[in-house]
């Protein structure tokens, strides 16, 4: 189940995740590294804000709707309540802001970036909602529909003239659109079934969590804000086209894993206890191996082509030296977030992660504030990467106290083996560019870690394949 849903989820992602790629390499083109360092910091922002008060009912949603399958709507109708009122209160926040701001540009940017902020959020939890019931087509129609229109339409608002404004009055009439057609059936028998004693078991579940989150945006978003103080605009924009090149496309991968294995998980220690839950995560970290692993080694090698190939011109040599840092920034954070930290989430002891994350998200400002004046856009990277893996390697020793997460060594080391092979193989075709070249050696990768791994029979892959087809 865990292969079939990852595959499903991963169609359901790549859709996505294509168009955001093709986004990427449009806007850079359409936009120049001011224009898009402003709308960068504008989605920096939606994102922040999204986590600290909307990130705890997704949560939440996850957690708690698996044990009250039979009936579903109590829960529904808590986190319908609950957004209504976070609504209320991040509109009366956000027009604080705009009064309270001077320069006409960015008021009318945080004027247009509080329905963003609303709409957003209510689509994502809509799709973990179809996430929760197990609904991966579902997933992937709302989230491709949502991608393909704020692209489409973003477009045409940028060849109309309006810089920066373009792209994100794209995504609030596409977010509109999905939310018009799919973000309403769901909740229409939830209306009138809150109930106060599961609020507070969300708030006690989901605020832990929307601490961590928030405190790992402030890793992963408030290097931006910081370049701009200590740089400019321009230097936000070439440093957030880099990162979202990077961290966008791997994050894809390995998020795809965990978009199945957590639902699995959490049903399997829900319904069957902790033996099977853990048999549940051992599959999950193997395949959680299998993809990273070769995917980060063979974008880091691959970066330079990669940025050629995907930016527009202003950007590309910036980001070719920014590349391999990002990519280990996710490493770092991909196998945190979607592994170590499970132990706190399936333990109910979230409570922990935020004091790892804390203590991760102080390094990376102090970091951050060290390096940025010494290094540039680079000493923003460098403070990200080290920033995660001291979470990475916190998360890692703390959760052995909290849920037994197995640990496949064996598996790990023939994967790390294979994705080695690949790299070796890959090394002599770094001479050749070019977007079919790229291609090639996209598919040589894939092919050689693919055959290492059958025949070392990392996983157990081979002897899976062997079962299912040949005996």
């Amino acid at each position: 189940m865990l292969l079939r849903h990852s595959i499903a989820y991963l169609l359901a992602r790549g859709g996505p995740g294509l168009v955001n790629f093709a986004a990427l390499a449009i806007y850079t083109r359409l936009l120049n590294p001011d224009e898009y360092g402003r709308y960068a910091l504008v989605i920096a922002g939606i994102s922040f804000f999204n986590v600290v008060f909307f990130q705890w009912l997704r949560s939440s949603l996850l957690r708690f709707l698996p044990s009250h399958l039979t009936n579903p709507n109590p829960v529904l109708g808590t986190l319908l309540c609950a957004f209504a009122g976070i609504v209320f209160l991040t509109g009366l926040l956000g027009a604080t802001i705009v009064l309270l701001s001077a320069e006409t540009t960015w008021k009318n940017l945080i004027a247009l970036a509080i329905p963003l902020l609303w709409m957003h959020a209510w689509i994502e939890l809509n799709l973990e909602l179809a996430r929760s019931s197990l609904q991966p087509r579902r997933y992937g129609t709302v989230a491709t529909t949502k991608a393909v229109s704020a692209l489409v339409l973003g477009v045409c608002f940028v060849m109309w003239g309006l810089g920066e404004f373009g792209p994100l009055l794209g995504m609030l009439a596409a977010l509109l659109i999905v939310g018009l057609i799919w973000g309403w059936k769901p909740w229409t028998k939830a209306f009138t079934q809150p109930s106060n004693q599961l609020f507070m078991s969300f708030l006690k579940y989901g605020m832990p969590l929307t601490a961590t989150f928030a405190l790992g945006y402030i890793i992963s978003t408030s290097d931006r804000f910081l370049v701009v103080y200590f740089l400019d605009e321009a230097a936000a924009g070439l440093y957030s086209a880099a990162y979202d090149l990077g961290s966008h496309t791997l994050i894809i991968l390995l998020s795809t894993i965990n978009l199945a294995a957590y639902p699995l998980a959490v049903r399997a220690l829900e319904q069957h206890g902790v033996a099977a839950a853990q048999a549940q995560l051992r599959r999950n970290a193997i395949l959680l191996l299998s993809i990273g692993l070769p995917s980060i080694a063979g974008f880091m090698l691959l970066s330079s082509h990669i940025a050629d190939i995907v930016l527009g011109a202003d950007f590309r040599e910036q980001a070719a030296s920014l590349l391999p840092w990002v990519a280990i920034s996710v490493l770092f954070a991909g196998f945190r977030a979607y592994y170590f930290d499970l132990a706190f989430q399936l333990g109910r002891r979230t409570i922990i992660q935020t004091w790892i994350v804390a203590a991760a998200a102080g390094t990376n400002l102090v970091l951050n504030i060290l390096l940025i004046p010494e290094f540039g856009v680079l000493g923003a990277a460098y403070a990200t990467a080290i920033a995660y893996g001291l979470a990475l390697l916190l998360s890692g020793l703390i959760s052995l106290k909290y849920f037994q997460l197995p640990l496949p060594w064996q598996d790990a080391l023939k994967i790390l083996l294979s994705t080695i092979l690949m790299v070796l193989v890959l090394s002599p075709t770094l001479a050749y560019s070019g977007l079919l070249v790229l291609l090639g050696q996209v598919v040589l990768g894939v092919v050689t870690f693919g055959c290492a791994v059958l025949a070392i029979d990392a996983g157990g892959y081979r002897s899976e394949v062997l079962r299912r087809y040949f005996s």
